[in-house]
């Protein structure tokens, strides 16, 4: 028989099957019992006869083999009705936790439930006028209308020329531009400046600053924010574009819009952020 069809027959390799004939198939079979299978399932498609097994001379009596199994299931039968040995104390506390930690779910659920009530009436206890200042306090700050907060961000002084960090939270109080001495929106024609890409969309501004300055920054619907550096600090400030940044030491920040630092010409003194479509 061809070598290729016999392998493909016994659901070998070709070199399973060379391997088997020249006897060297260590290394093409996962163990010996798969090599020996392979092996006994060529013989039977080639019609030989597969290799007899040796069996010992005491498993050739048919009738001795019965005796041995009887004589084993006695010895389990007499091992069940022995009686039960004396346990120690360290027994009853090992079977003691075993118990507990099938009930555990059980018990945690009992634990948290103490606590709750507990809680509760250490809560009962407070006066009277502990939960009536509370509910004034509480009525108080709804009715009062929250104050206006923006995000900064929390960064090294040394920001990247790449893509601005993502900002972290921090207030910066932004007020009309009429409530702002000398920070306010104008309509005089400002240098436009773009990102080289935008990765971010154009709702905040994000600064850092090399030295102690002040900074006017207004977003697009008129709102002017103040914001005062020291030297190594960064803020971001957030709104609707297009923006309009001012300051009288302009070049000694730096200034990220879109996720990217745009370059500030020198001596300039105020610009405009534009938005652009982000890239995607």
């Amino acid at each position: 028989m061809d070598l290729t069809i016999l392998a493909r027959t016994a659901c070998l390799s070709a070199s399973q099957v060379r391997a088997l004939e020249t006897d060297h198939s260590d290394h093409l079979f996962y163990s010996e019992a798969i090599k020996r299978q392979a092996y006994k399932r060529l013989l039977m498609i080639l019609g030989a006869e597969p290799p007899t097994v040796e069996v010992p001379e005491e498993l050739r009596d048919a009738g001795k083999v019965a005796d041995a199994h009887l004589s084993t299931l006695d010895q389990i039968v007499a091992m069940s009705q022995l009686p039960a040995l004396n346990r120690s104390t360290l027994d009853w506390a090992r079977s003691g936790l075993a118990k507990l930690n099938k009930h555990k779910q059980f018990m945690g659920a009992l634990l948290l439930l103490l606590v709750a009530v507990g809680l509760f009436a250490l809560q009962g206890l407070q006066p009277l006028g502990d939960f009536v200042a509370a509910a004034s306090a509480g009525s108080d700050a709804v009715q009062a209308p929250p104050k206006p907060t923006l995000a900064v961000a929390a960064t090294p002084a040394t920001a990247p020329v790449e893509p601005a960090p993502a900002p972290a939270s921090e207030p910066v109080t932004t007020v009309a531009a009429s409530k702002v001495v000398g920070c306010a929106h104008v309509t005089d024609a400002l240098p436009q400046l773009t990102p080289f890409t935008a990765q971010k969309e154009g709702r905040y501004v994000y600064v850092v600053s090399s030295s102690n300055v002040e900074i006017c920054v207004v977003d697009g619907n008129k709102q002017a924010t103040v914001v005062q550096l020291k030297a190594g600090e960064n803020r971001s400030v957030y709104g609707v574009s297009p923006w309009q940044v001012s300051s009288p030491q302009l070049s000694k920040l730096q200034i990220y819009f879109q996720g990217w630092r745009v370059a500030v010409p020198e001596a300039a003194t105020r610009v405009s952020l534009v938005e652009v479509p982000v890239s995607r």
